[in-house]
């Protein structure tokens, strides 16, 4: 199923809005629709795409006006897409490499017909992995450099986190113990949105809590399946003892989803992902 074509699982409702709309209109619009991405269009042509990460980097980090500001401005273009026979686990790839979290998807004639995500691609792994023995856990993955940030530090020095480590999201402690986390869509839907004041907001007040950990004694399908279905990014993880030990992020994740071993085809794909990856630099889009 990951050699099969992007067309087969890409999604074509297509969230969307003009380019001469405001970034808080075009928030609103990513609210009201539950989506951490919208595609920006010129005369209904796409121009750029406007995504959570963006949010971050592009408005709250800077402290624009949202209100008086264009998309246009902070919009990442031009767009990123491939074509509808591309393989999913090509796309994928570029994805990976390219560290962004969707693609839109080119039809025949070369209109945008749909836009494939990592969660469904994640969705398919989970899928195609039931009833696979697992080798991998989460502790075998599970990277150990934590962003913290305590919980009476400020969402400015919150967001100043997410922006300079590059992540998607911060862990937030009390006495060096976690109590919630920070993710770009708090800074989406409970700061840029509700128009806060970053500077003086605590980030106990936006952050997402209770927090979800895993054992790293768990599966890699298990979580998976654990951050399909709450729709998560991130999935810190817990010793015997309870204490936070590491992290692990959806694209970290992915790659040892067992479905990357059942097909040639995926197999050599994915073995040429990891080789780009250990020889090139990689560029980080807003």
């Amino acid at each position: 199923m990951l050699s099969n074509r992007v067309s087969e699982i890409m999604t074509t409702h297509l969230t969307k809005a003009p380019v001469s709309a405001s970034i808080y209109e075009v928030m609103q619009t990513m609210i009201a629709e539950d989506v951490g991405r919208i595609i920006i269009t010129d005369d209904e042509v796409p121009v750029g795409i406007f995504t959570e990460k963006d949010v971050v980097k592009r408005v709250v980090n800077p402290g624009l006006d949202a209100r008086k500001e264009s998309i246009k401005n902070v919009m990442t273009s031009p767009i990123r897409a491939v074509r509808e026979e591309t393989h999913i686990i090509d796309a994928f790839g570029k994805m990976y490499r390219g560290k962004y979290r969707h693609l839109l998807v080119r039809g025949r004639r070369g209109k945008i017909i749909g836009i494939i995500s990592m969660r469904r691609i994640l969705n398919l792994a989970v899928e195609l992995g039931q009833g696979m023995t697992e080798a991998k856990t989460l502790g075998d993955i599970a990277t150990p450099a934590l962003v913290t940030i305590d919980e009476n530090a400020t969402v400015q020095q919150a967001t100043k986190q997410l922006n300079d480590k590059n992540v998607t999201a911060v862990i937030v402690t009390a006495g060096g113990k976690p109590t919630g986390i920070f993710t770009e869509r708090d800074v989406l839907k409970r700061v840029a949105a509700r128009e806060l004041n970053t500077g003086a907001t605590p980030v106990k007040e936006v952050m997402t809590m209770p927090i979800i950990m895993m054992p790293g004694s768990t599966f890699v399908g298990d979580v998976l399946a654990e951050m399909y279905h709450r729709d998560i990014r991130n999935m810190p993880v817990k010793n015997d003892q309870g204490e936070l030990t590491g992290s692990v992020s959806m694209p970290e994740i992915l790659q040892f989803a067992r479905a990357f071993n059942i097909d040639e085809q995926v197999r050599r794909t994915w073995k040429e992902v990891a080789e780009y990856l250990d020889t090139d630099d990689q560029y980080t889009p807003g």
